[in-house]
C-alpha cells in the first residue's frame, strides 16, 4: 500500500508564531508518514506520534523562530507593525513575546494526549536527541523507559 501526503491545511489569521508551530506539527506527520522507518501496517500510537509532532512545534517555537524582544521595532510586514504598534499602546493586545511563551505554556501544561506525549517525548529527547529518539521509536513504536540511556 502507497502512502502519501496529500496535503498540509492551516486556517488563516492566526498569529504568526502560532501557524508556524501548527505546521511544524503537521510536517511532522508528514515525515512520519512518508520516512521509510515508519511506515507500517500498524500506526504508531497515538500518545507516540502526537507527542512527536507535539515536540517539533515545541521546537519550533523555542529554537525555530527568530528571537523576540519585548520592545521590538519594525519587522518588515506593515500590518505585523501596526499590530505590534497597537499591542504597545493597549496592554489587552498581547506582545508576540507573550504569545510565544503562552504557545509553549499550552503545550506543555496540554492534560490530553498530546500533552502526556509531548511530556514524554521532551524527556526521551532531552536524554538522547531527535537522532536517537526518532531511531528508537521506530523499532520499538514507543517512548524510551525513564532509565533508557
Amino acid at each position: 500500500e502507497a502512502l502519501g501526503v496529500t496535503a498540509i491545511l492551516c486556517l488563516s489569521g492566526l498569529p504568526a508564531d502560532l501557524t508556524a508551530s501548527i505546521l511544524a506539527h503537521e510536517a511532522m506527520h508528514a515525515w512520519l508518514k512518508l520516512h521509510p522507518n515508519f511506515r507500517y501496517r500498524e500506526q504508531l500510537p497515538l500518545r507516540v506520534e502526537e507527542g512527536l509532532c507535539q515536540l517539533v512545534a515545541f521546537l519550533f517555537l523555542n529554537d525555530g523562530l527568530d528571537p523576540l524582544e519585548e520592545d521590538e521595532g519594525m519587522i518588515g510586514f506593515y500590518a505585523e507593525e501596526e499590530r505590534q504598534k497597537q499591542s504597545l499602546e493597549d496592554e489587552s493586545i498581547p506582545s508576540d513575546v507573550k504569545l510565544r511563551q503562552y504557545f509553549k505554556f499550552c503545550i506543555e501544561t496540554d492534560q490530553s494526549v498530546y500533552g502526556e506525549g509531548f511530556r514524554l517525548a521532551a524527556r526521551a529527547y532531552a536524554s538522547m536527541g531527535m537522532q536517537e529518539l526518532l531511531y528508537y521509536v521506530a523499532l520499538n513504536h514507543d517512548f524510551p523507559p525513564d532509565n533508557f540511556s
